[in-house]
């Protein structure tokens, strides 16, 4: 059963935030390629940052929602044992 929960905070904490950078970076990405964009290089490169910031959004959600999962388990030991 923990593990089941487990794997759930991770990956709904890895979605949260991928999720919202997804949306963030839509807006700013054609903002860039309408307004800065010179070449076809420059949307590359605009296109690797933004695959690299969606893969740190991944990581780093994972990690908070194990984060989560920990603080969840400890506040219900807690009130387990009283």
């Amino acid at each position: 059963m923990s593990f089941v929960v487990r794997v759930f905070f991770v990956i709904a904490g890895a979605i949260g935030p991928g999720f919202v950078f997804y949306k963030l970076i839509g807006p700013v990405s054609h903002w860039y390629e309408s307004n800065l964009a010179k070449s076809d290089d420059d949307l590359g490169r605009a296109y690797m940052v933004a695959l690299t910031v969606q893969v740190v959004a991944l990581f780093a959600g994972g990690w908070l929602g194990e984060l989560v999962f920990r603080r969840w388990r400890q506040r219900r030991k807690r009130l387990d044992r009283r």
